[in-house]
């Protein structure tokens, strides 16, 4: 769930966690609950979206389903990310490329961009906005990352 979150967000969560049928209807009954809550994404943000990045965004969700089969772990890393120590981001010698938005609800910028600081030779991509799942970077962030698979030969 997103750093800071509503209670009627953390309702709704809880309980499309723990029903197949209320995690597909979620979306359609009180979608900017989802995308801020699940998505990490303001839900002006989607709002804001184009169509084809909409159409990404309902089948990002739909990709989820049955969401009962992932429940325990969501609840997990939800457990455990607050608690994860520092990794010697120093001594990792892959070629790294590490993208974030300023905006993403999971508040992932930070730690991206620190990493991609203390990760030899790593490219941080940063965007203002597009939350967790790139809203309107998306092609752009897609090309980066093909550009930088091609650019090491894998």
């Amino acid at each position: 769930m997103p750093k800071q979150t509503s209670a009627l967000i953390k309702f709704l969560f809880d309980i499309a966690l723990k029903s197949d049928f209320l995690f597909w209807a979620a979306p359609r009954l009180a979608p900017e609950a989802i995308d801020e809550a699940l998505l990490g994404t303001a839900p002006e943000v989607v709002e804001e979206a184009s169509a084809d990045e909409r159409m990404r965004i309902t089948e990002t969700l739909n990709h989820l389903l049955p969401f009962s089969a992932r429940r325990l772990g969501v609840l997990n890393d939800a457990s455990i990310t607050p608690f994860l120590p520092r990794y010697e981001l120093e001594g990792i010698s892959a070629p790294t490329l590490v993208l974030s938005t300023a905006d993403d609800g999971y508040g992932t910028y930070a730690g991206a961009r620190y990493s991609a600081e203390h990760i030899p030779n790593a490219r941080f991509i940063g965007y203002p906005s597009g939350g967790h799942l790139l809203v309107g970077h998306y092609e752009e962030a897609s090309s980066a990352i093909v550009s930088f698979i091609e650019h090491y030969g894998w």
